[in-house]
């Protein structure tokens, strides 16, 4: 469960950072494509805080994202940014206050729910966070709801409710197919089931997209217990190529089942 803690953890920062990054093109949408001045200068502050942001400036991000809130008080990107940075420096109460005063001025706005889920579910407040989740999908506006449903699928794993994480990373995987750790915890949940052919089937959703050690790892041990020799030479092979010095490549040289 820690291993799977920490993974949970890391794709709830890589859908953050994802959410943060697209903010400026969603924010010239929100303004409906025209934009006063005091939106413009608050847009591309937000713009800069996200790109710091994304560098893990915090620091700087975080002046960018004060400066944009000074600038337009009813920007609710530039709150959602706050959020993240809070979040990241673990003021948790500040993160909090952030992303529900960006919910209040666009209580619509998917990315904000997603990312103040990702918040609340790192912090252990798994109901809350499952509701941001759900209010993220249920805008039919929303471009990338695949994310949402694996965030909500990772997290109800974080309180061993692997019924509703398999619904929910379902979903995550039909709306987004490319959403390969997605299918990866799908697939390790049913292997783990013992539904090895589904595993399978499952697992091929995330070979495409620069499959992790994780993943090459799954399908190593799905090909064992299947007998097919040869997808599990494949999957070893790329993973020795790849990540010749990962915890996975040194279980399969160990001989490690």
């Amino acid at each position: 469960m820690k291993r799977l803690a920490i993974q949970i953890l890391i794709s709830a920062c890589i859908l953050l950072l994802a959410a943060c990054s697209s903010t400026p093109e969603k924010a010239r949408e929100y303004a409906g494509g025209v934009e006063s001045d005091s939106q413009e200068r608050a847009r591309i502050h937000t713009e800069l805080g996200a790109g710091y942001y994304a560098q893990n400036q915090l620091s700087i991000a975080l002046e960018e994202f004060k400066e944009a809130v000074r600038i337009d008080s009813s920007y609710a990107y530039a709150y959602n940014g706050l959020g993240l940075v809070y979040g990241a420096l673990k003021e948790d109460a500040k993160a909090d206050a952030s992303f529900k005063k960006s919910l209040q001025l666009e209580p619509n706005n998917s990315e904000s729910h997603n990312n103040y889920g990702s918040f609340l579910c790192s912090r252990g407040r798994i109901d809350e966070s499952i509701r941001q989740f759900m209010e993220a999908v249920s805008n039919p506006l929303y471009t990338t709801p695949g994310m949402a449903y694996m965030n909500a699928g990772f997290c109800s794993l974080r309180k061993n409710d692997e019924k509703n994480a398999e619904i929910y990373l379902q979903k995550a995987i039909i709306a987004q197919p490319i959403l390969s750790q997605a299918a990866y915890q799908l697939a390790l949940i049913q292997f783990n089931r013992g539904q090895v052919g589904l595993a399978s089937d499952t697992l091929q959703n995330s070979l495409s997209n620069n499959p992790s050690p994780e993943i090459l790892w799954l399908g190593i041990r799905i090909a064992r217990v299947m007998g097919d020799k040869n997808a599990e030479a494949s999957y070893a092979l790329l993973l020795r190529k790849k990540y010749p010095n990962s915890e996975q490549s040194k279980a399969l040289l160990s001989g490690q089942q």
